[in-house]
Formats: C-alpha cells, sequence, structure tokens
C-alpha cells in the first residue's frame, strides 16, 4: 500500500497527537520550573485545576510517574529530573524559533533596543543623536535598568552589562572598556565633615567596602544603590559619596579627593545574540557602541 493520503485520519490524529505532546511538554516544564501547581497555572494562564488534571494525563500517557505529589509541592522524581532537563531543553529551542521568526519579520528600520544599567544608560543618551546617525538613522530606544534583559527572548537586541556575558551557545559579548567610580565632594563642602553616602550592600560590596574604609568610622548619612543617584546626591546635598568619573569629572561645582579605585571599577561588555544580529540596524549599531567606548574610555575609566 502506499502512503495515506495527506488528509488521511491517520496523519490528522499523528498531527494532533503532536500537537498535544507540545502541550503537554509546556505544562510538564512549567511545573518542574516552578516547583508546584499554583504557580505554573500562573505562568500559564491556566486554571491550578486544569494543570493538574493535563499533568496526569500526560503521566497516564508515558505510563510512569514524573512528580511525587509532597504536602504543598510536587517532587521530581529520578526520571522527572531527567525528563525536566530535556522538556527545559526543548522550551528553550521554541522560545528561540519564536525569537529568530518574530526577528525575521521585522523591518531592518524598527528601532533598536540597548539595554544598560543606569549610569551607562544616561552615558548613552549623551552620545544618542550620534549613536543613532552612525548606525544609519535608526531610532535607538534606550532601556534603563539593573534587571538582565533576555536577548535570547526579544527583551532586547543588545544589553551593555558590567559582568561577563552568557557563556550559552548564541550570545557574543566583547569587552569595550571599563567604569569607574571615585569620591567627589562639593566645591564648597567639606570632605572632613561632609555627611557620607554609602551604597545599598545588595549593590556592590566592594564599593560598600572602599567607602566604609575611607569613611573610617564615621556615621553613614544614607545609602543610595543607584551610582547616578549618588553623583545626584553629591552636587545636590553636599555629601561626599563614590560616583562615576565620567558624570562627576565634567561637573565643576564638584572636586575629586583620590584617584578611582582600581577595586571599585567595573568592566563594561557589550552582548548581543544570533538571532537579532542578522539585522543590518543592530550590527551597526553594535559598531557605533564599539566606537563610542573606545573613543571615551579615558573618561570612562577616570584618566581625563
Amino acid at each position: 500500500m502506499g502512503e495515506p493520503p495527506a488528509s488521511s485520519p491517520r496523519r490528522d490524529a499523528q498531527a494532533s497527537a503532536q500537537v498535544s505532546l507540545w502541550a503537554d511538554l509546556e505544562i510538564f516544564h512549567a511545573v518542574a520550573a516552578s516547583g508546584g501547581l499554583s504557580l505554573a497555572a500562573a505562568a500559564l494562564g491556566l486554571s491550578e485545576t486544569t494543570v493538574a488534571r493535563r499533568l496526569k494525563a500526560f503521566e497516564a500517557r508515558l505510563g510512569l510517574p514524573l512528580f511525587k505529589r509532597g504536602a504543598n509541592r510536587l517532587i521530581p522524581t529520578e526520571t522527572g529530573l531527567a525528563l525536566a532537563a530535556d522538556a527545559a531543553a526543548a522550551a528553550e529551542a521554541v522560545a528561540r524559533f519564536e525569537t529568530r521568526a518574530k526577528a525575521a519579520r521585522i523591518r531592518d528600520d524598527a528601532p533598536v533596543r540597548v539595554t544598560a544599567t543606569t549610569s551607562i544608560s544616561l552615558f548613552l543618551t549623551q552620545h544618542a543623536t550620534r549613536l543613532s546617525a552612525a548606525s544609519g538613522g535608526v531610532e535607538i530606544v534606550i532601556i534603563s535598568t539593573r534587571e538582565r534583559l533576555d536577548l535570547a527572548r526579544g527583551q532586547a537586541e543588545i544589553a551593555i552589562r558590567m559582568r561577563r556575558p552568557p557563556q550559552e551557545p548564541g550570545y557574543f559579548g566583547q569587552k569595550v572598556g571599563k567604569l569607574a567610580q571615585a569620591f567627589y565632594v562639593r566645591r564648597d563642602a567639606d570632605p572632613a565633615t561632609a555627611p557620607v553616602i554609602s551604597v545599598s550592600r545588595d549593590v556592590s560590596s566592594r564599593i560598600e567596602q572602599h567607602i566604609l574604609a575611607w569613611a573610617a568610622g564615621r556615621p553613614i548619612a544614607a545609602r543610595v544603590g543607584d551610582s547616578a543617584a549618588r553623583y545626584e546626591s553629591i552636587r545636590s546635598s553636599g555629601a561626599v559619596s563614590m560616583a562615576p568619573c565620567f558624570l562627576a569629572d565634567a561637573d565643576a561645582a564638584l572636586v575629586r579627593l583620590e584617584e578611582p579605585p582600581e577595586a571599585t571599577a567595573d568592566e563594561i561588555f557589550l552582548v548581543s545574540h544570533e538571532s537579532t544580529r542578522q539585522r543590518a540596524a543592530v550590527l551597526a549599531t553594535l559598531e557605533a557602541l564599539r566606537k563610542l567606548f573606545r573613543e571615551h574610555r579615558g573618561r570612562l575609566e577616570g584618566r581625563s
């Protein structure tokens, strides 16, 4: 017998089973990743009852248990753990597929989104029009956030990060400089008596330790996590603290009290992902950013 027609009941049943498998894998992955039915249901936009029913049917279909039912959580079995890794890889592959398909639909003159910390975002805004012109006139969207937006999922096209880029396949990273900070005070304030502002403990232990050592027992008046906000507190309230050199050195109202310590400097990495690097506008923006950081390396490192 030959192959059944394209619209035969057997082919339709096979296609339906394949669609069901993808849907069941999505539910299994959500439960395995979150550890509970309620969190998985919220992530999928389904009711907890639906997720529980579908998961039970999936286990019955496979003929093996994937979880042990605990008091308030589901604990993966040994087999469940192994299959959860495969499900996570499948979910990542689907997300990568969707991102590439979306990128292929985007017009090349669509905005290029660049995510960075607040201090680097301020640096970029100082040169935003030049970046746009050097990128062929494309609109540059600067997203200022400490959150690590997911380039693989299309949350941004380019990231400028202060930590080494992800090592997963598909990412491209390049070190483009350092961001140095130093102690500053307003010219009309006495650094020996000015209030001391430190950083939030969850932001940078290196900077906090340096500020505490410099203060030598003096009380900390406030803690400000964002470096650009610390710069503003120095110039507005007459406090003494550490601020990015490229901001504070350009302010005639401020005085630098020391050379920027190497221990508190952050390396700057330019990160992109293969899913959007195919766009000419993204490649042009990457090159414009490389050139910008090269030309202003001295300012960013506090050497000018």
